[in-house]
């Protein structure tokens, strides 16, 4: 069990600095092989680590946006259309609603964090939004895999739980680089 602490807090910080797959993968896999209680714990612990790894984005886009911005560009399917609506985002008053909006729209964490440096957003009430919007976008995640298990279930299709997971995991990535390459 430990182990998958360990892996929940280093995905979540992971993903919110460089790396371009999102612990929920990781998350979801936790529902069906270790239930759902121990899946909202986990979901925890990656929040605490997207919101570390944001902080370290923050900083760095507080300091020099512009390397900063270059990393991000790295990243698989960042382009500049993104950095552009985030940018954007970031400079409304309602920048922590556009920070949950985004987690569900497709546009990385990253990108926010590095933008609410560059703008002196306080990084408390940033840590703060930033921890809440990555808790709900991770439960939104197990929520629904728990209910996808649940279901299976019922219908005698347990067996298949870890094939259909894979599958919509593998739709959902399959569509989003699809948009990602048509932007």
């Amino acid at each position: 069990m430990r182990w998958w602490f360990i892996a929940a807090f280093a995905w979540g910080f992971a993903e919110a600095t460089v790396f371009f797959i999102v612990p929920d993968l990781l998350l979801t896999a936790s529902i069906v092989m270790l239930g759902f209680m121990r899946g909202i714990r986990l979901a925890g612990v990656s929040a605490i680590g997207a919101v570390i790894g944001g902080l370290v984005m923050y900083w760095w886009g507080a300091q020099d946006v512009e390397a900063a911005l270059g990393l991000v560009r790295s990243v698989p399917l960042i382009a500049d259309d993104l950095l552009v609506r985030v940018a954007a985002e970031m400079r409304t008053d309602h920048w922590p609603i556009n920070l949950f909006m985004g987690a569900l729209t497709g546009a990385p964490f990253k990108i926010y964090a590095v933008e609410a440096g560059n703008l002196a957003i306080n990084p408390v009430f940033f840590a703060l939004a930033a921890f809440g919007a990555r808790l709900a976008r991770f439960m939104l995640a197990i929520g629904l895999t728990a209910i996808g298990v649940a279901v299976a279930r019922r219908l005698g299709l347990a067996r298949l739980v870890p094939y259909g997971l894979a599958a919509v995991w593998a739709g959902i990535y399959g569509l989003y680089v699809y948009v990602r390459l048509s932007a």
